[in-house]
């Protein structure tokens, strides 16, 4: 072979060699966002490295493939543990709901993915188990796994359900240039919640201290968060506004649990709200 081919073939090797590496590490430099909620509380740990505790939020976490680890701090079933790809700019948003039952655990994974569909928001929705029905704002839109090419940019509500397990609502906002890949897990609903449900329905003195209202108060933000738990850490199910009021349907901890449409529960915390007697 002429040497100078040679050459320019082995220089040619060189800096496509350079320009991987070069690619690859600015890829590492990159930093990304990682949020992890959790009820009951629980420790974090990262590539293995304890890291604190939930509610966590880190926005210097280094892009690319990471090893996540959640321990709760009570004597639930065991630790939830899993690797991301951490994509650089975006960010990951993981929220969890521990169970001594691992069936009536839940929970959902949201990140971004880059395309190449500039002026489209696209969303992608799997669930365990399979077909779940999802809604987006309202609208039936199929049964996952689900992939719409564009669901307009902007903060979108997201319905999970499938009968016999608890229906998981979430509010998350899609970019232009990127999909919303949201990984779900639903609970499955227990033989003693239907149960109680009915007894409630027959026995009057039990369905008694749903009478009593709670009074949403007035918050900085104009809304207050509605959460799948008692607990700042649980997931966010809806919101509601101040002067509004719902059926009071337990008490614990400062917080109470309310049924903020029919058919659906959740717990406003005593901080913006009030029990009316």
């Amino acid at each position: 072979m002429n040497k100078r081919i040679l050459g320019l073939i082995l220089a040619a090797i060189g800096t496509a060699s350079l320009a991987a590496f070069a690619f690859s590490r600015s890829w590492a430099q990159k930093k990304a966002t990682i949020q992890l909620n959790t009820y009951p509380k629980a420790t974090v740990y990262i590539n293995g490295q304890e890291a604190g505790t939930t509610p966590y939020r880190n926005d210097k976490i280094k892009a690319g493939e990471t090893h996540f680890r959640l321990v709760p701090e009570a004597s639930f079933s065991a630790s939830w543990e899993r690797k991301l790809i951490l994509t650089p700019n975006t960010e990951t948003v993981v929220s969890w709901e521990f169970s001594l039952n691992p069936e009536e655990e839940a929970g959902s994974i949201l990140y971004l993915e880059k395309t190449s569909l500039k002026d489209k928001a696209g969303l992608v929705v799997t669930c365990q188990p399979d077909s779940c029905s999802v809604t987006v704002d309202g609208q039936m839109r199929g049964f996952a796994p689900l992939n719409l090419e564009d669901v307009g940019e902007g903060s979108h509500q997201i319905v999970v359900a499938l009968p016999g397990y608890k229906s998981r609502e979430i509010m998350a906002k899609v970019t232009k240039g990127y999909r919303l890949v949201t990984e779900i897990k639903l609970a499955k609903e227990t033989g003693e919640v239907q149960k109680t449900e009915e007894s409630a329905e027959e026995t009057t003195e039990e369905a008694a201290p749903s009478q009593t209202q709670i009074l949403i108060k007035e918050t900085p933000t104009g809304w207050l968060r509605v959460r799948m738990g008692p607990s700042t850490a649980a997931t966010e199910a809806a919101k509601v506004k101040p002067g509004e009021k719902y059926p009071l349907l337990e008490e614990k901890n400062g917080w109470y649990k309310i049924e903020y449409q029919e058919g659906k529960e959740g717990w406003v915390s005593g901080r913006y709200a009030q029990k009316l007697d």
